[in-house]
This record gives C-alpha cells, structure tokens and sequence, in this order.
C-alpha cells in the first residue's frame, strides 16, 4: 500500500530503488571490572583496535577517485588525526589502567567525556567536530567487538535508497561509489556535512521523516522527491509517471548542457552576474574555468594545515597557491587566510588549546593575529603566488575594524620586504573581509573604509544571528536563512557595500541553491561563489529571473514581520 511521508528538502532530484534499512548500531559494552594481570592484554586490544580503523579509513582513500577522493579527503583525515590524538587515545588507555576498565567502557566513557565539552556550545563546525568523534568512536567499537575478524561483507548498494538515522559521510562516499541513488536520514539536518556531501555527489536526500525507521522495510520500493520534501513508500503509477517525466526532463536538460557553449550567467533582463568556484586544489580550479566560473572566490587555505602531521612550510604553501592561480588561467583568485580554531584545529599541528566556547574563541583572523609568524609565513606564500596571476587575499571572523588595520599593516610590511629581494609580486592586491559574525554587518558601513571587498559567509553568519547550530537536527526548523532577521541584515551589508562602492560576494550554501537565486538579486548581490557542480543550476536560474522586478519587489521582502509573510513576499520572486 502507498504511504507517504514528509521530511526536509536536503539534496535536489528525485530518485527511485528498493530501500536499505540501517538501524543504529548497538554496541555491546563490557561492564564487568578487569583483573589487574589482565590490564596490559586490554591495553593491546585497545591499540590493535586503533589499527584496524586506521587501515579502514587507508582501504577507503585507496577506494575512492576523482571528485569523491577530492571530496571526502578533509573528513578522512580529520578522522585519522582523532585516531592519532593523544587526547582520545591516552585517555582510553589511562582508564584502562588507572580504574581497571575494559576497552570498551573505557572508550564509550572517554568519548562521553570529551563529547560533553561540546554538547552546550552553539558554534558552525561544532556538531560536526562532534559527529567526527562519534564517527571515530563508532569505528573503533565495531573494531573491538569483531575481535580481529574482517568487517561483515554488505551487498553493493546499487540503485538503491539508504534509510537510516544518520550516516558519517565517508560511509556515503563509499556508497555512492557502488551506486547508491538516494539517502533518507531521520535524525540528520539539511545543513550537515553530510547533506553537503550529498549535494556534491548528486545523489537525491531528504532528511527529518521520522517515521521511516517504522515504516520502511527492507527492499520496499522507494521514491524520493526532495523538491517537495515527500518520501514515498511503493508509490503507485501515477507516483511513477511523474518520475519518468522527471527523467526524461533532466536528460534533455543534461543533453542540453553538454550542446550548450559555456555563457556568461545573465538575468532574463540581461543583467550579469559573477559565478566565482569554492575550491582548494587545482583540478576543481581547472573544472571550473571550463564550466564558465568567473574566478575562485574562495580558496580554503586551511586544509594545507589539516591534511598533514606538520606545519605547511611557506614553500609547500606558495607552490599550492601558485598552482591554483596558474590553474584559473587569468581569472581571479581569493585567497581565505587560515580558518581555523580550537574546534577543528585541537590536537594537530597548530596545538591549538581546547576551549570551553571555540565558536567565540581563538579561531579565524584572532588566531593568526596571535600567532604572527605563522601568519606571516602563509602571506609571503600567498604574496609570491600573486607573480603568476591575479588574486585577492580574504580574511576570516573579522568582528572589529583595529583587526584589519593590524592585518593590512603586515601585508603591507611582508610585501615591502619581498619587493626588497626582488621577489616578483602584483602592483596591487585587493583586501577583503569575510562577513561571518554579526557584529561585522553591523559595522559593515565603517569596514567599507577599510577593505576593498566583502564576502558573506552565509552559513556562519545564519548560525550566529539564529543561535542555531546547522547540524543539529534537533533545531534545524531554528536554523532558516528565511528567517526576516536574517535577510535584513543580508540587505543592511549589500547596501553598505552599495553605497561604498565595494564588491560584495556570498560564499555559503545559499549561493549555491537556486531556491535562494531570487532573494540574493533582489538584494542587489551579482556575485555569488559556490561548489562547483552548482554553477548551472544557478545559471539557469538565474536567466529565468528579471533583476528589475525582483529589485521592484523587495520592500515587501524587507518588511515582512515572520517567516510565513516573507515566504509569502518571496513566492512574488520567484
């Protein structure tokens, strides 16, 4: 019998395949005390463990390719370095010793405990931080309870539709590789690293459904179309026709792109817009460049200082910049100086301190500031890669004007002694500030004075107004970049840098998403920097869109009292 049911829109498309039901693992923990003669048996159990999860996440790396390789090669190795945290690791092995625990009530009690520095912090990467751990965790257990025997061989997932409570994103990443076609997580959020992924990939996601779990079975057949956020359970025909008509429309749309020579992004009205690539090695770059993007509007630096055991020397920098500016062929390149904090950076190579709040800690622009010869490092290295093409240097989790000052002072200072050995460098580089924390758009009028460009980063700007974390999904109704507040300070930054004169790009999910297309127009926005595999959605778009009767419309936009009369104002948008 058909059943139907509602969730949250995650990834775009719909897709159809007999369902694979995936509870929550439970994990078996070992209650009973240890025997003191038993503790260094334990010990080698525990670390054997450990081995075993490190050569899982090597098989995956060796596993993957191309774009899902590049993709999920962050998440791999934040989730090596948990293994290799003295923190996570000593810890386990102290409790195995000190109370006499077996490893696993030691490793579910370690976990307990550094989860629990996080639970009560709102903070954009936080829950993700956490999700990795657990992730970790997860591994670990399963490596413990099989003692040494090879993981349970699963069938290939081909055509097939994942349901389940959530799924850490390098399980999707495999998944995706066999073929799996589209995933319903019940207890994921829309703007969790997985849902990103899922977008990345192509693959059809809906998330919220709680009912799933209950109602789905294994090899029921499964529609999902995420546009309007239904999940349904053996659709019947006239369910079926309407997704052969889906897939007859996106072959032809396909075909049509692949005829299509590479246009500029104009409105219906021929108003031009920028389409700029988020990027952090060259083959995307390059991609990108064919695709028509009109620059890289944000080159994630930090991932130099994630990937590797060591600090990046200035050399082993300057080379991945040059690289990347030699890859966009002429086309700027905005580099994003070191984004990072105690949330993601504890316990590798910066030895950054755990901190009780890192969403209102030592992160972005303040942690470079403190740490001036690291910084000064990564500005030679992004200085010189300005000898091989144009670039823009943009600084993250500016929150006060004295920040950019001191910033620029050292930029101007770095150049000056680079030009005195007779490096070769651009005659001007613009400077940029990201407008991520709320007391930036305030002051957004006042920082035009003091930098050429602003970049909005939506997702961190939405969580801090809100105070919503993105992935969580238990206030994922809370986080909305509907939300009037939000939109009015979106409009009070477009206008400063209006009226400054400055360009202003967004650089989050909402660049990316055609749903928000309309609003960020009429906003006055022309420059938008997204994934890679979003450029024609927006494009196309954005061509259905008149930039004068969306700009005519907007007052109403900006008056709305609540989320429902803005939606309202918005539908006249689209």
């Amino acid at each position: 019998m058909r059943n139907e049911l509602e969730g949250q829109f995650a990834a775009k498309g719909m897709a159809l395949g007999h369902a694979r039901v995936i509870y929550s693992a439970s994990f078996d923990v070992e209650e009973e005390p240890l025997a003191h003669g038993g503790i260094p048996n334990e010990v080698k159990r525990f670390e054997e463990a450990l081995k075993v999860a490190r050569a899982e996440l090597a098989a995956l790396t060796d596993k993957l390719s191309g774009a899902l390789a590049r993709d999920m090669a962050e998440i791999i190795d934040a989730h090596a370095l948990i293994l290799d945290d003295p923190e996570f690791t000593d810890g386990v092995v102290q409790l195995i010793r000190r109370e006499t625990l077996r490893a696993t009530s030691a490793l579910r009690r370690q976990r307990d405990m550094l989860a629990a520095a996080f639970e009560a912090i709102e903070d954009p990467y936080l829950r993700a931080r956490r999700d990795d751990l657990d992730h970790v965790v997860s591994r670990v257990f399963a490596a413990l309870q099989r003692g040494g025997a090879e993981p349970e061989r699963k069938p290939k997932a081909v055509d097939e539709i994942l349901i389940c409570e959530t799924i850490a994103p390098a399980d999707l990443a495999a998944l995706v590789e066999q073929g799996l076609k589209g995933v319903v997580a019940t207890a994921s959020s829309p703007y969790s690293h997985t849902a990103i992924l899922a977008r990345s990939f192509g693959i059809v996601m809906v998330c919220g459904a709680r009912a799933a779990l209950n109602v789905v079975h294994d090899g029921d057949l499964v529609l999902l179309d995420s546009e309007h956020a239904l999940v349904l359970i053996n659709p019947d025909a006239i369910d079926l026709s309407r997704f052969r008509a889906h897939q007859r429309e996106a072959e032809k749309e396909e075909r049509r792109r692949a005829k299509q020579r590479v246009q500029e992004a104009r409105t219906r009205d021929g108003h031009l817009l920028s389409l700029f690539v988020n990027a952090e090695d060259t083959e995307t770059i390059a991609r990108a460049r064919r695709n028509g993007a009109a620059g890289v509007g944000l080159f994630r630096t930090e991932f130099l200082f994630l990937r590797q055991r060591e600090l990046p020397s200035e050399e082993e920098q300057f080379k991945v910049y040059r690289d990347a500016v030699i890859a966009m062929a002429g086309k700027p390149v905005t580099f994003r100086t070191l984004d990072l904090g105690a949330d993601k950076a504890f316990g590798g190579p910066l030895e950054v301190a755990r901190e009780e709040n890192p969403a209102l800690g030592l992160r972005g622009i303040r942690l470079s500031l403190q740490r001036k010869h690291l910084f000064i490092a990564q500005l030679r290295a992004i200085l010189r890669a300005s000898g091989f093409g144009p670039i823009r240097i943009l600084l993250p989790m500016i929150s006060a004007i004295e920040e950019v000052r001191e910033a620029r002072a050292l930029i101007e200072e770095t150049m000056a002694d680079l030009r005195r050995a007779r490096v070769p460098l651009a005659e001007q580089i613009p400077l940029g500030v990201m407008i991520e924390v709320p007391a930036a758009a305030l002051i957004s009028n006042e920082l035009a004075r003091y930098a050429e460009f602003f970049a909005i980063g939506s997702n961190d700007l939405a969580q801090y107004v809100l105070a919503a974390d993105r992935n969580n999904s238990q206030v994922s109704l809370a986080y909305d970049p509907m939300h009037p507040a939000f939109v009015r300070l979106l409009y009070l930054v477009a206008d400063s840098a209006r009226q400054a004169k400055r360009p202003l790009s967004v650089c989050g999910e909402i660049a990316g998403d055609p749903r928000y297309t309309p609003l960020l127009i009429a906003l006055g926005i022309s420059d938008f920097s997204m994934h890679l595999n979003a450029i024609n959605d927006v494009r196309d778009a954005a061509a259905k869109l008149s930039r004068k009767q969306l700009r005519g419309r907007l007052a109403r936009v900006l008056h709305a009292g609540d989320r429902e009369e803005l939606q309202s104002a918005l539908k006249l948008l689209s």
